[in-house]
């Protein structure tokens, strides 16, 4: 999985033109710039999809804004410390990306072949935006020490969702159910060395409950550390109630979706046990 940290001028400018209001010097700067170039202001507001579509090269037909932008001490001090939020997202991803990347590898069995670029926005816009048709993802949010493997794995479950959004199904509630179980819950598990299974929206929650047994199995673990998982996720089912399915640990992610879908009956018509309503994502 490749994340590649971009920075973009001309994206930073149109998000001080038309994003909502973030600074009070931003907005003197928007409504002078309206009031004295109403036509070119109006007729611009279309650009963010023409720079996604060439977010490494863009350059604009009519550049009259985006140089009066550009000439302002405002735009120069927010291009410095989006920079500097760029460089942060690199150390992010130089520190945390490769042990991500292993442990959904272990997890899903499965790694999206396409680069995705995220571009770095000054984090006072406050965006986290997907533009999946160019994989894309505008960034724009403040990260401390204590949010860096919650953002990480949010930016994670919406590349996923990306991927998974490619199987056509008439089951959504279940590939969403999947998609919590492998990333909001056991990849955050995993990178937190913490149990996340109470996180996911309450919609699933009934969900996950039932899939919950064979996903312990899809994950290879073995019967007799079932109730060691049980108590660690606080999800609890009868052991005498399941034949352990050796296939499943042997199945990639799509694999594992497919077994449940077919096999929904069997598996939505058995008891299991609570999980803690939290809803998150």
């Amino acid at each position: 999985m490749n994340l590649d940290i971009v920075f973009n001028k001309y994206l930073l400018m149109w998000f001080m033109l038309y994003n909502d209001s973030f600074s009070q010097d931003v907005d003197v700067l928007r409504k002078k710039i309206y009031n004295t170039h109403r036509i070119e202001y109006s007729l611009l507001q279309k650009d963010k999809i023409d720079i996604h579509l060439d977010i490494d090269n863009y350059i604009p037909d009519d550049d009259i804004l985006y140089n009066l932008i550009e000439e302002s001490s405002l735009y120069q001090k927010l291009q410095q410390e989006t920079k500097q939020y760029k460089m942060k997202l690199l150390q992010l991803r130089d520190k945390k990306l490769r042990n991500y990347t292993k442990e959904l590898k272990d997890i899903t069995r499965y790694l999206p072949k396409d680069t995705y670029k995220i571009c770095a926005i000054h984090p006072m816009i406050d965006v986290l935006e997907t533009d999946f048709k160019h994989h894309i993802i505008t960034v724009g949010k403040y990260i401390d020490s204590t949010e860096e493997d919650n953002f990480l794995t949010y930016l994670v479950y919406k590349i996923f969702r990306n991927e998974f959004s490619r199987i056509k199904t008439t089951y959504p509630e279940i590939l969403q159910a999947i998609l919590e179980l492998a990333i909001t819950n056991e990849l955050y598990t995993r990178v937190t060395s913490s149990s996340k299974y109470n996180l996911g929206k309450k919609s699933l929650k009934n969900i996950k409950e039932k899939i919950y047994p064979y996903w312990l199995m899809y994950l290879g673990y073995d019967p007799k550390d079932f109730k060691k998982y049980m108590d660690r996720d606080n999800i609890k089912f009868n052991t005498e109630n399941y034949t352990y399915i050796k296939q499943l640990k042997n199945m990639d992610i799509f694999g594992f979706i497919e077994y449940i879908i077919e096999q929904r009956s069997e598996i939505f018509n058995k008891k299991v046990g609570v999980i803690e309503e939290i809803e998150v994502l």
